[in-house]
């Protein structure tokens, strides 16, 4: 039974990955922004947090770790989205943005890694986007807070290494019917697909559980991407493919 702490923990992924963590015959404690007070099962602790407020953040983490003990597996799930174009976004909304998903990733990964290295040993992985590695239009801070967490995973991947603690990161793309149902967009990005489909958010929980499992420790420093295919591949599924062209 390994012990693992997810933050981010009610929303549609970090909940996805909580059950499936459950599931397994993980213990978890489970901590949120949503959450109003402390819960404790047997195999599940449920309890506030708020990555806006670093002391808040020490101590969220630390009394959960207080029923957890020292955590194997810690996955951050937490993140907020803020969209409009470049001309109309406030510097407080792009600061907002940059201090939830990236700024408070810093800093529940300090408090969780503190102990981790003492232990020597345990995992580490965030929940990324392929906003943090493809442009889109209006989603200049969101892309800019992803990544960012791609960076640091590659480079906590080489400072944490030597203690034992591996640090990965899941970027899914579009997620099931997403929080605006399946518009035209959606479709589109589903039509453009190698899959001819998004993603499931059981799916990313699923990679969530391999990237944790003790026998995946020698995979760290990566970013994986769940996506159908549609990043990698999305060129050749809109170039031209004309006799004779040459695409470079």
């Amino acid at each position: 039974m390994q012990h693992s702490l997810v933050i981010g923990a009610r929303g549609e992924i970090g909940s996805a990955i909580v059950d499936t963590f459950l599931a397994r015959g993980d213990k978890v404690a489970a901590l949120d922004l949503a959450e109003a007070g402390i819960q404790q099962q047997p195999r599940l602790y449920r309890g506030p947090i708020d990555v806006l407020k670093a002391d808040q953040v020490d101590r969220a983490i630390g009394l959960a770790l207080d029923w957890l003990g020292v955590p194997d597996v810690f996955v951050n799930a937490v993140g907020v989205m803020q969209r409009g174009p470049l001309l109309a976004m406030s510097d407080q909304d792009f600061e907002q943005t940059l201090a939830v998903n990236l700024t408070g990733a810093f800093r529940s990964t300090r408090a969780v890694s503190r102990v981790m290295a003492a232990a020597q040993g345990g995992c580490i992985l965030h929940l990324s986007s392929v906003h943090g590695q493809t442009g889109m239009p209006d989603r200049c801070a969101y892309a800019a807070s992803k990544g960012g967490i791609e960076a640091m995973v590659k480079a906590l991947a080489a400072e944490l290494g030597p203690q034992g603690i591996s640090v990965n990161a899941l970027a899914p793309g579009p997620i099931g019917a997403g929080m605006g149902g399946v518009g035209r967009a959606r479709q589109g990005l589903t039509q453009l697909a190698p899959l001819g489909r998004v993603a499931q958010v059981g799916e990313v929980a699923n990679c969530a559980a391999f990237l944790t499992a003790p026998a995946s420790r020698a995979i760290t420093g990566q970013v994986i991407t769940l996506d159908c295919g549609l990043t990698s591949t999305l060129l050749s599924r809109t170039a031209p493919q004309e006799a004779g062209c040459v695409q470079q």
